[in-house]
């Protein structure tokens, strides 16, 4: 998620404007619905190809102290998923193609509730309709390279444990989502990505982006992108090591650097010189470790670590843990408790610590229930000094 300064302001959530935020989600709700009957009865017909999905998440949040402004607000987000696979369309081997589309909907409960800028609930956007990802693949052996519209998140500083959890800064760190315009939820742009299997073990992969999504206002959909390469270019670079433990628990461990050049609309200012930035930089490491498992029981742990030396949000640091299968002998329930802490400089004011305990049951093989609560310690997204935050979320999720 980035914010530019103004972005946070204070708005009052009226009975009406709920009202009117619930009906978009439930016409959403319905619309996938009806998706997912028309996919079932077309299975015959349709070929192993082509696979078209679609998902929903939608939240409840109440923000019952501090911040700017206690509160409750409803978000939500459908995705739209279409599948082209070229080997069993029995065209060519290694080929994949993906169009990715988006709505997302409702209110936005850390620019106007909240007020931090790690961002409780990590599908807030506001009211869009947009083209989220549009790419292809080609496998050559042992390398895989990716062409188009992509998330950065879907590949680099990713967390299979943090994904559990619902503050953004779980999914990306901070000083990226804070500091770069990266091609990240809600605005993607075009890139290449390579990776590179080098054995069972490590991983290299390496990409290049064009460094500055056109904001909402001038892109509304996603589709307008400004090639020019000379401007605005973020380069990520990612090594990976995976290991099986003593009694086969599964491990990964990556680390990463990136180099963006500055969009010339940016304005990014060193806090220490006051000189405009051109460029910056950053380093970063991501791991997950499955401390015990039995059956479809397991506890797992994570952590992640962000560095970006020469701004305000200069550093991040994350962990966690999870538990599966505390209620549910088959593993359908998770248990998991993770910090974020995202560093700032003193003219920045002080750090933003995010506690966040949540549970999520799966109640069926397509719906699932996620209560949890989160405490933001100094929510630094405004220019304002602002109470320690106490907020509840429920999400809704089905998957088709």
């Amino acid at each position: 998620m980035q914010f530019g300064d103004g972005y946070f302001y204070k708005t009052k959530q009226s009975t009406f404007m709920h009202g009117i935020l619930l009906r978009k989600g439930a016409l959403m709700l319905l619309f996938l619905a009806t998706l997912n009957g028309f996919s079932e009865s077309a299975d015959t017909l349709r070929q192993a190809a082509w696979q078209l999905n679609a998902s929903y998440k939608g939240d409840f949040v109440t923000n019952f102290r501090g911040g700017i402004e206690p509160g409750s607000t409803y978000l939500g987000l459908a995705d739209l998923f279409l599948h082209f696979d070229a080997e069993k369309a029995g065209l060519w081997k290694g080929g994949e193609f993906l169009v990715h589309g988006a709505n997302s909907h409702g209110g936005e409960p850390s620019a106007n509730l909240i007020g931090d800028f790690q961002v409780v609930s990590n599908i807030e956007a506001g009211n869009h309709t947009f083209l989220y990802e549009l790419w292809f693949k080609q496998r050559f052996a042992k390398v895989t390279a990716t062409f188009g519209l992509q998330d950065l998140n879907a590949e680099f500083a990713a967390s299979d444990v943090g994904s559990l959890f619902l503050n953004s800064s779980f999914g990306v760190h901070s000083v990226i989502s804070d500091n770069i315009l990266a091609p990240i939820f809600p605005l993607t742009s075009p890139g290449i990505t390579v990776c590179w299997d080098a054995s069972e073990k490590i991983s290299l992969k390496t990409a290049v982006y064009r460094g500055c999504p056109i904001d909402f206002e001038e892109n509304p959909y996603n589709i307008k992108w400004d090639m020019n390469h000379l401007q605005g270019l973020l380069w990520v670079t990612e090594g990976q090591y995976n290991w099986t433990g003593k009694q086969g628990n599964s491990n990964v461990f990556k680390a990463g650097v990136f180099f963006h050049q500055h969009c010339p609309e940016s304005g990014v200012i060193n806090s220490e010189t006051g000189d405009e930035l051109t460029h910056d930089y950053g380093a970063y490491v991501v791991a997950d470790q499955q401390l015990w498992a039995r059956d479809n029981r397991n506890f797992s742990i994570f952590y992640q670590l962000g560095v970006c030396p020469r701004n305000d949000n200069f550093a991040y640091l994350g962990a966690g843990c999870a538990y599966t299968g505390l209620l549910s002998k088959k593993g359908a329930d998770v248990l998991g408790l993770a910090i974020a802490d995202g560093m700032l400089t003193r003219d920045r004011g002080r750090d933003e610590t995010a506690i966040e305990l949540t549970y999520k049951v799966q109640v069926t093989n397509q719906i699932y229930l996620q209560p949890e609560m989160q405490y933001v310690v100094h929510p630094g997204g405004t220019d304002r000094h602002l109470g320690n935050a106490t907020v509840g979320l429920v999400r809704l999720g089905l998957e088709f």
